[in-house]
């Protein structure tokens, strides 16, 4: 989003204030009024790239849901059915048992490593009792089993120590995404309205190029008429003509140049027309912001910098603590229900008169692990190339800030030259002109002052956009083109 910022002053305000404005253009006198502002809506609205960096972001948050998901509520369930009429080598067996089995549990992992596990376990028998079991038990019987059990992890992932290590580098790892969606935003939006201000310098070579033909075209007429009085001086006429024959042909060329650079901006922000685009630019030309120090180490790539190698930390912590041996301390309460028919064993199992309790301690340890070794030696690395990442991202942040600031106090020098050399190239032309007409002043003269004008008039173009440019350069340096306030 486009946030507002005190200190800049004149139309970069665009790159500053919320996103107010329609995002189609208008309409004027048959042409379409384009301004930064609506550059930037557009771009922000309908642009493919916009669009690309916002899915790119909204992917990041596949690995925070897959670093929660072992805190998930799980549940398991089986159904089953067993005809047994096999014989057994004791004898004792049941010429026919029919048994069907249902059980089900629920899981749920804790923060704290902790596991908790509800489950439920029926079975039901049918059978036809041999000699020897038919004096013990009844041929139907039913037995429910309520069970409800802890497990603690002690050594590895102890207390719940790697799952939230997990969690913490996943949620950082949304964080950067979302800073670098900004940075992408930056980008596409600083590569568009260098497409605009490209555009603005090819109409108004253009508008140049075809103002120089009309004048030595006005300059032929008049010499043709002078020369069917004997009153033009020899090669006046064939000189002018030349001029003219040039001057056309740069007219087709930035014509060529003109057109295709429209089609770059008007495909950039998606907004395919055929009419001519009247740029909406302030005439006067904003002076250079007074802006605030800016810390190095707010901006969005440091930060990104940061956060990425406190990952590579998390990371190394987690491969440690994972590696560990796993010790878990285990406890179960059951309490167990049997009779002949189910409500009378449900009404046994919920009474709890026939508990069994357990509590005893699981080990499992790798005797020799170079798989572990190489992951802990391997994250080593991966946090001092962070390390330095990070420093290097902190001086580069730097260098390009104050680059940014001497770009800019630079093409603004730059402009105003330009600006005012077009003024005085004018003034020359004026008096040139006017020498010329008494004939105090030879053509070739009259010739370079026009050219001279006409490359001024293009510098001066090309001056004042590199200085609209560099003013989103030093904002996009200083995190202040695109801020970070969406969720």
């Amino acid at each position: 989003m486009i946030a507002k910022r005190s200190g800049w002053n004149g139309w970069i305000s665009w790159v500053l204030i919320p996103c107010l404005l329609l995002p189609w253009p208008l309409r004027a006198e048959g042409k379409l009024k384009l301004s930064p502002q609506q550059v930037v809506d557009l771009t922000l609205s309908k642009g493919r790239a916009v669009r690309a960096a916002e899915l790119q972001a909204q992917r990041s948050y596949l690995g925070l849901e897959t670093a929660r998901s072992v805190f998930d509520l799980t549940l398991t369930s089986s159904f089953g059915y067993e005809s047994d009429e096999a014989e057994s080598l004791t004898g004792f067996s049941n010429p026919k048992d029919q048994t069907s089995t249902f059980a089900a549990q629920l899981s749920k992992k804790m923060s704290s490593g902790t596991t908790l596990t509800l489950g439920y376990d029926h079975t039901r028998q049918s059978s036809v009792l041999s000699s020897f079991t038919a004096q013990t038990r009844n041929p139907n019987a039913t037995e429910n089993i309520l069970t409800f059990g802890v497990r603690q992890n002690l050594l590895r992932n102890y207390f719940g120590l790697g799952d939230r290590l997990a969690v913490e580098a996943a949620e950082t790892s949304v964080r950067v995404a979302l800073e670098g969606r900004e940075e992408n935003l930056e980008q596409v939006i600083l590569e568009v309205m260098t497409l605009y201000w490209d555009a603005y310098v090819a109409q108004q070579q253009l508008k140049e190029n075809v103002a120089a033909r009309d004048k030595y075209e006005q300059l032929v007429k008049n010499t043709r008429r002078k020369s069917s009085f004997n009153l033009s001086t020899p090669g006046e006429l064939p000189r002018l003509e030349a001029e003219y024959d040039g001057a056309e042909a740069r007219v087709k060329a930035s014509a060529t140049v003109y057109l295709g650079a429209i089609d770059r901006l008007t495909t950039a922000i998606q907004m395919p027309t055929g009419d001519d685009i009247e740029f909406d630019i302030p005439v006067d030309l904003p002076p250079v912001p007074q802006l605030i120090a800016k810390d190095v180490d707010t901006l969005r790539s440091v930060r990104v910098a940061r956060a990425s190698f406190e990952n590579t930390e998390r990371d190394l912590r987690a491969v440690k603590v994972n590696g560990l041996p796993q010790l878990d301390l285990v406890a179960s309460a059951k309490s167990t229900g049997v009779d002949v028919g189910g409500d009378a064993a449900t009404a046994e199992m919920v009474s709890g008169t026939k508990p069994t309790y357990f509590i005893g301690v699981e080990l499992s340890t790798p005797l020799d692990s170079g798989l572990l070794r190489g992951g802990i030696a391997d994250r080593t690395v991966a946090v001092e190339q962070g390390r330095l990442t990070m420093e290097s991202s902190r001086d580069t942040a730097r260098d390009t800030l104050r680059a940014a600031e001497r770009t800019v106090i630079a093409d603004y020098a730059i402009a105003r030259a330009n600006i005012d050399a077009v003024e005085k190239r004018a003034r020359v032309v004026r008096e040139l002109e006017s020498s010329y007409r008494q004939g105090r002043q030879p053509l070739v003269e009259l010739i370079r002052s026009y050219n001279e004008l006409f490359s001024a008039q293009l510098e001066k173009a090309r001056a004042v956009g590199n200085y609209h440019v560099s003013l989103n350069r030093l904002a996009a340096a200083r995190d202040e083109l695109v801020t970070n306030n969406r969720n």
